[in-house]
């Protein structure tokens, strides 16, 4: 039965079809494809960049609450140096659900501070509130770069709610005020072509190799997506084609900027994805043992109120249960 599954498998991606990306929203216009749409990729003149991500880790899980430690970090790289490096971290603690506003509670740097938005679950809250938290890290961390330097996020510049619009709008007026350029790289991406196929993988079949970029993909008129959109492949090994979002301010910059992005993409580890958002995603990572030795010391500070906490905690803890079994 397996062999029958991988040959079915093999079946539908040996050819892709379509000649344009499929957009549920009516506010994306796609623009057929066409092999004019291929731009070739130059060197670049060594602008600085400034890479930013965040992570986060649950430390405490109960219906309608969730307590998260969150990290952010900032990595400025210049000519595939590293100048600086950054972090912060800070705790946040949701609540909310279908039925009821959610609000939470920012634990940082020794001040409490409070936020409120529609009913959501807390965990996606608490999404929001990092995606929040890594563009308002990088509106702060302007301040490392000079005129013509590059602002790269993780992801895309499509915003979420009106929690992200208004930190994204806050970047951009930043970012135009002192001749700055804002990017986007999303390592997945889940758009289709009309005919249901992978619209990464139509572009890369189409080429003759090397690393190119393709634009424009579509015209979007969305107030939440402020953005040209492109596909590029950043390096000549790479097997990947990722999707770049650029500030619409930066339309006349594309071919500088995705030149500067693929000089960063050259670390035989990953080659093809920009080596400084790689440094950022290790540095913001929260990971499973540190998670581990901070819900020790939830529980150590706790003392006799944790059997009532742990409690609650086991009221929604099964799979975890199931899961370790």
């Amino acid at each position: 039965m397996l062999n029958e599954i991988i040959e079915e498998v093999s079946r539908r991606v040996r050819k892709t079809e379509g000649n344009f990306a499929a957009f549920e929203d009516g506010r994306y216009s796609p623009v057929e494809f066409s092999h004019k749409n291929y731009r070739e990729i130059l060197k670049g003149s060594g602008r600085t960049l400034l890479f930013v991500d965040g992570g986060n880790s649950e430390l405490l899980q109960m219906p309608g609450t969730s307590l998260q430690i969150m990290r952010n970090a900032a990595v400025v790289m210049k000519g595939n140096k590293m100048l600086l490096s950054r972090n912060r971290e800070f705790y946040v603690l949701a609540a909310g659900g279908r039925k009821h506003p959610a609000t939470a509670k920012i634990f940082s740097e020794g001040k409490v501070s409070e936020v409120s938005a529609g009913k959501v679950e807390p965990d996606g809250f608490c999404d929001t509130i990092r995606r929040s938290s890594e563009i308002r890290f990088a509106t702060e961390m302007l301040s490392e770069l000079s005129r013509g330097g590059i602002v790269v996020l993780d992801g895309s510049l499509e915003s979420a709610d009106g929690i992200e619009k208004t930190h994204l709008e806050g970047l951009y007026g930043a970012a135009v005020g002192k001749g700055v350029s804002v990017a986007a790289v999303s390592k997945t991406t889940g758009l289709v072509t009309e005919k249901g196929e992978p619209y990464p993988a139509m572009l890369s079949e189409r080429t003759t190799g090397g690393k190119w970029y393709y634009h424009p993909v579509a015209a979007i008129r969305s107030e939440d997506h402020r953005a040209e959109m492109l596909f590029a492949k950043l390096h000549e090994k790479s097997g990947h084609t990722f999707r770049i979002d650029l500030h619409s301010g930066n339309r006349e910059g594309i071919p500088e900027i995705v030149s500067e992005l693929a000089e960063n993409a050259k670390d035989l580890s990953f080659p093809g994805y920009p080596y400084g958002l790689m440094l950022a995603d290790r540095l913001a990572r929260v990971s499973e043992r540190e998670t581990g030795m901070l819900k020790a010391r939830l529980a150590a500070a706790a003392g006799d109120k944790w059997n009532e906490i742990k409690a609650h905690l086991a009221s929604g803890n099964a799979h975890e249960i199931l899961d370790s079994a």
